[in-house]
């Protein structure tokens, strides 16, 4: 995954950020690979020729890896347990070897049809309104009234169908009439 001659060298910014981290693991191994002798000025200040010239062809062969920054990330973070700094194949190397990331992701469930259609059939079997299908509510009441603990929207829910007012743990009577209902 060299770049060609078309592909667009990798940034200053992200070489510097190369050279330093090597030079940080490495020190002068890695600074006199490339030290030349021969100076150059640039912008008023002096700069390795030989220095100058590696940053340059490190960034024009890097290139095809200026879209995947994690790969050159983890090559980097893997010379910390190499005992000499690599040259640029080794490190291009090292940069192609690492995994790029990929997000995984898991297919939609497919529910069980069987299952799926008990539940339909389950649904459409509730007729809400009628009288007797308020057996749920009527669960939840006495596992209240047992101390277990309920969602706060369970026992909001289960009291509304009942028309009864649920607080402390105990049944406090008939809610009162809704406005605009009639009173029973």
């Amino acid at each position: 995954m060299t770049a060609t001659p078309s592909m667009a060298p990798l940034p200053d910014s992200w070489v510097e950020r190369i050279f330093d981290r090597m030079q940080g693991l490495y020190g002068s191994l890695w600074v006199d690979r490339w030290r030349s002798g021969e100076t150059v000025e640039r912008n008023g200040r002096q700069f390795d020729r030989g220095l100058l010239n590696a940053k340059a062809t490190w960034a024009q062969e890097m290139g095809g890896f200026a879209d995947q920054p994690e790969r050159i990330a983890r090559a980097l973070e893997s010379c910390r347990h190499r005992n000499m700094p690599p040259t640029l194949p080794e490190f291009l190397s090292l940069c192609r070897d690492q995994v790029a990331e990929q997000t995984v992701s898991l297919p939609p469930p497919t529910p069980d049809a069987e299952r799926r259609q008990r539940n339909i059939e389950s649904a459409a079997a509730v007729k809400v309104g009628s009288v007797g299908n308020l057996q749920w509510a009527e669960r939840l009441r006495t596992r209240y009234l047992a101390g277990e603990r309920l969602l706060p929207i369970q026992v909001q829910l289960a009291s509304e169908s009942l028309e009864e007012v649920w607080e402390g743990g105990a049944v406090k009577g008939r809610a009162p009439a809704r406005f605009g209902e009639a009173a029973a």
